[in-house]
């Protein structure tokens, strides 16, 4: 028994719907048995000179049950939350949680504005360590009131959909399906999330800290000091860099709403590297970024040896020579992206 292009097509996207809805602990090896025992029941029913169409592929898989349905049966039967309160959970961790955070994030900012800057580094570790503890806190409450629920009251909503879980309980199509993914273009969720979260953070600095915490600091006596280093000539560079930040956190959100690569984010990352060299070229061309004040820095405490070391590093051209090995390192991801972009066109056919 052998698959038509189509109906191997229809099985593989079937598998990623099902990969989708089970957890990450033995993720490979249920999805390596799904297939496995599929084959077998297939050949099984048809002679070894069948050649399986689309149309008897869907009958098969309808016979096996819906995505949701076949992840729910590999699920551990000791799980600490019901698998029925799942949706539940997901919606907080992947909606409110994200809201309470936003939310914190903004009065943070403007608490901060409002307050002058004062103690900036002190003031932003307690806002992100506010946001930290309002999730968890959040996340781990609910989890905690759905493990009491499992626990204590088994029968609780038994037999009753949630008006938000019915993508659960409504008859799937094929249409439902994900299309299928190339191993190259796959991506794993931490990664874009990961992306979103330093670029708001870097968005945050450059766009309404960075003049609070741009510079050299150092401790003395109980106290933070800072010296500034960074030119009028760098500040006029702030919204371009702002920009291309703002252009990688879209994207980073694009990947992690299409689960995956594809055409636009490619073309999207090219244009982004694109604008972050023509920028470190710029910075490059413009020169006098930085400047020391080295009598400023012994007022305000700073140790002389660390006086003489920033000196000598700056007088070794070191800006120059780190933009130089930017630009480098730059064009070499543009090229990279350039040639994927054409493997991914070629292999799509478009």
């Amino acid at each position: 028994m052998k698959l038509s292009e189509k109906s191997n097509i229809l099985l593989e996207r079937y598998i990623l719907a099902v990969e989708r809805r089970l957890p990450l602990q033995g993720r490979k090896d249920i999805l390596a048995e799904i297939r496995s025992n599929l084959m077998d029941l297939l050949e099984d029913q048809y002679p070894p000179e069948t050649v399986l169409d689309e149309t008897q592929m869907e009958q098969e898989l309808r016979k096996l049950g819906s995505p949701h349905s076949v992840a729910a049966g590999y699920r551990q039967s000791d799980a600490l939350i019901d698998p029925r309160f799942n949706p539940v959970f997901r919606f907080f961790v992947t909606f409110v949680a994200p809201i309470v955070a936003g939310a914190m994030l903004l009065a943070g900012i403007v608490s901060f504005v409002l307050s002058q800057g004062e103690s900036p580094f002190w003031g932003i570790w307690e806002m992100f360590s506010n946001i930290w503890g309002a999730v968890v806190g959040l996340i781990g409450s609910v989890a905690l009131i759905l493990i009491l629920i499992t626990r204590f009251f088994p029968q609780l909503g038994q037999g009753k959909d949630l008006d938000f879980m019915k993508e659960e309980q409504k008859e799937w199509s094929i249409s439902d399906l994900p299309e299928r993914v190339q191993e190259t273009d796959k991506v794993h969720p931490w990664e874009p999330i990961a992306g979103i979260f330093f670029g708001i953070i870097g968005l945050l600095i450059f766009t309404v800290f960075f003049e609070d915490l741009a510079g050299f600091w150092w401790r003395v006596d109980g106290n933070w000091n800072m010296v500034s280093i960074f030119t009028a000539s760098f500040m006029t560079f702030l919204p371009w860099i702002a920009i291309n930040i703002g252009l990688d956190i879209c994207r980073n959100a694009l990947i992690l709403f299409q689960h995956q690569y594809t055409l636009l984010t490619r073309v999207f990352e090219i244009v982004i590297l694109s604008s972050e060299l023509a920028l470190a070229a710029a910075m490059l061309r413009a020169r006098d970024l930085i400047n020391f004040d080295k009598t400023l820095a012994l007022q305000r405490g700073l140790p002389a040896g660390a006086v003489k070391g920033i000196q000598v590093m700056l007088d070794m051209n070191f800006v120059h020579w780190f933009l130089v090995f930017f630009i480098v390192v730059i064009s070499l991801s543009l090229l990279s992206c350039i040639v994927r972009l054409i493997k991914s066109v070629i292999k799509n056919g478009v």
